[in-house]
């Protein structure tokens, strides 16, 4: 399968230009709950300055008691105490809104990257492994949601706290807030040189976690033949070896991590070791009192673990920006064009009843591998005609389906549908709402019988879904189901044989009351008797419905007026049906 993969830059400045786009895609979001995060933000600045104001007052009760002054002790235990719970009581509005809100955000990223996905080309959507989607969707997500709250209001909480720490020992003495600012060049250097890095092994874990999302998914849905072939011993063997891959990739970036940190470690150990070596020669020449000795070792401390922490956000945009770059990779695909005014429907609703005539002249079409599936091929149907496609797999049958559904679009020629009064109206994406289709497989989602066919016919009443039932050879075995309509159906219509499946996607496609039904292998897994009774209902109550089946049975061909022989990409034989 191929992908769309992004290549990690060389150049920082390469890189770092990325990184800013990504930011300002991100922006957008930003922007969107501004609100939210400037309360965020004002939020978490009041708590850091209460918190500034509790050092403070530390320092100065242990001042008043090393000097014997109660008022002042008082004084400045009640501040400390208000100070405190202040600061408490800001964090925890601060959880409480940041977990609410991050919901809110998650959920509305979420809806938003899953209808872009939705609305982008068919074509260009299905080179991406559903379960790479899946990972996308939610850890990708996930992490670009988080950050939109907590990487700002975090930058701008820990500046102040840095700026405010700052100033204090710049007041009472400069050359603390010079020592403690020591390890600042060497944690920029750091930072720097190991940026790239941290790139590229975000990108790794990422890339890894969405192998086993796709591995995962597929074994899943797959879990049946895996049975019957006796192959879950195999593929737990993959899975070892997938998982494997990722534990390499995880733990190199946990070596590379542990070192830096390690090393991060050691110079704001000789920083703050320094720090306390100068606070006691300060108090033992007695320049600085026991309370300024104090304070001196926590802004110290603050300083050392603010501008850490400052630096330590540029991993954590390194990895959001990753994750937006995955996530942009998918919003930004092409979208389908969908114009109403060229809907098929805005003809009138009387004229369509009447019928349409459908027609491919000389269109050609190939896939991304550039293999020509479809050359100069024509077709017509004329209303009410019942038409099938034969030939081998893969010879193009589905793909013409998929040129009439407006999924892709063929490179040359036209397709359309001409009204009794000789309007043509191109086919595209457009017009895909006045097509009904059933697609080979098990294409029934989880939920009631009655919610699957009202997908097709929101309004329709009890006594429509019935008759559909019905002209769908479906509604005996419907009734005779625990609730009916109301029966549950499982995962890929768990709870139902395949040909009752069929029988309500076919039920579903009748509902939607098209003037073009397509049917690809629609009856594949229904004795003859049965899909030529389903056929033989749809050609009495609608007479005037095209229906174009892609077909393998010969029981199928003595219902059709014409029969169309697609091979080797073209449609080369056309003939009467013996019916």
């Amino acid at each position: 399968m191929s992908r769309k993969k992004f290549k990690s830059p060389s150049l920082n400045y390469a890189m770092l230009r990325e990184i800013v786009t990504e930011i300002r895609w991100m922006s957008n979001y930003i922007i969107k709950y501004r609100a939210a995060v400037m309360f965020y933000v004002f939020v978490g600045i009041l708590g850091t300055l209460m918190g500034l104001a509790g050092s403070l007052a530390s320092k100065y009760m242990i001042d008043a008691v090393t000097q014997y002054q109660p008022q002042q002790l008082v004084t400045t235990a009640c501040i400390f105490v208000i100070s405190g719970l202040l600061g408490i009581g800001f964090h925890a509005v601060m959880s409480r809104m940041l977990a609410r809100i991050s919901l809110k955000v998650y959920q509305d990223i979420y809806e938003d990257v899953y209808l872009k996905v939705m609305e982008a080309k068919w074509e260009e959507i299905a080179e991406f492994h559903s379960g790479d989607l899946l990972n996308r969707l939610s850890g990708d997500v996930t992490t670009v949601s988080k950050s939109i709250l907590g990487w700002i209001p975090s930058l701008l909480t820990k500046t102040v706290r840095f700026m405010g720490s700052l100033f204090i020992l710049l007041y009472y003495d400069p050359w603390m807030a010079a020592i403690a600012l020591c390890s600042a060049p060497v944690t920029v250097i750091l930072s720097r040189s190991f940026l790239g890095r941290m790139r590229q092994f975000n990108q790794k874990m990422r890339a890894a976690s969405s192998r086993i999302t796709e591995f995962t998914e597929e074994s899943f849905q797959n879990i049946q033949i895996l049975k019957a072939f006796g192959l879950i011993g195999s593929f737990d063997d993959k899975l070892k070896t997938i998982q494997k891959d990722a534990m390499d990739t995880s733990m190199a970036y946990n070596e590379f991590s542990v070192k830096t940190s390690t090393l991060m470690s050691v110079v704001g150990f000789i920083v703050s070791f320094i720090s306390m070596g100068w606070g006691i020669y300060r108090l033992w020449t007695g320049y600085i009192t026991y309370g300024t000795m104090t304070l001196f070792l926590q802004l110290s401390r603050n300083l050392s673990s603010d501008f850490k922490a400052l630096v330590h956000l540029v991993p954590s945009a390194v990895s959001t920006a990753t994750s937006a770059r995955r996530v942009m990779e998918v919003t930004e695909l092409p979208k389908e064009t969908i114009k109403k005014e060229d809907r098929l429907c805005k003809v009138e609703e009387n004229e369509i009843k009447k019928g349409v005539e459908l027609f491919l002249s000389q269109i050609s079409f190939s896939y991304r591998s550039g293999q020509p599936i479809l050359t100069d091929c024509s077709m017509k149907v004329g209303k009410g005609e019942f038409v099938a496609l034969i030939g081998p797999s893969g010879s193009g049958k589905t793909t013409l389906m998929r040129i009439i559904l407006g999924l892709v679009s063929a490179s040359k020629g036209q397709v359309g549908v001409r009204t009794i009064s000789k309007k043509i109206v191109p086919l595209c994406a457009s017009t895909r709402d006045c097509i009904a289709y059933v697609p080979q497989g098990n294409t029934l989602f989880s939920g009631t019988i009655e919610e699957n066919l009202r997908m097709t016919a929101p309004d329709a009443g009890n006594d429509e879904l019935i008759d559909a039932l019905k002209m769908a050879c479906a509604w005996d075995f419907v009734q005779a189901l625990p609730g009916g309509l109301k029966f549950y159906i499982g995962e890929k219509g768990k709870g139902l044989s395949e040909g009752q499946a069929q029988r309500i996607a076919i039920a579903r496609a009748i509902l939607k009351k098209a003037p073009v039904i397509l049917l690809d292998e629609a009856t594949s897994a229904l004795d003859e008797k049965t899909g030529v009774q389903i056929m033989a209902h749809i050609r009495e109550k609608n007479p005037n419905s095209i229906c174009i089946f892609a077909t393998h049975r010969l029981s199928v061909l003595t219902m059709c007026s014409r029969v169309y022989r697609v091979e080797n990409g073209r449609i080369i034989e056309e003939y009467e049906s013996c019916r």
